[in-house]
């Protein structure tokens, strides 16, 4: 449900302790250059809080990707270990 006027919107940032949905962020963004200083702490927090968790998100993500690259990275080095043991045995054979 859109917010009517400023009153409502602030009403939400105060009074409400939810967080606040992305519809309802379009919807405040029009009232939060008006809005008091209560509102607009409360916005902060808010943004606040969204970044650290994608921070956290983020950190997530790529730390099970490290974990992935260096089994990947072992198991090149495996493989290039054994190419060139093989390698080595073919040419010792041959001559």
């Amino acid at each position: 449900m859109p917010l009517k006027d400023l009153h409502e919107a602030e009403n939400r940032l105060r009074a409400n302790p939810d967080r606040i949905t992305p519809q309802e962020w379009r919807d405040l963004m029009r009232w939060i250059p008006d809005a008091s200083g209560l509102a607009i702490k409360r916005v902060d927090a808010e943004l606040a809080l969204q970044n650290i968790e994608a921070v956290q998100k983020f950190e997530r993500s790529t730390s099970l990707l490290t974990w992935w690259l260096i089994g990947m990275t072992g198991a090149l080095v495996l493989m290039t270990a054994a190419l060139v043991y093989y390698t080595y045995v073919l040419a010792k054979v041959t001559h």
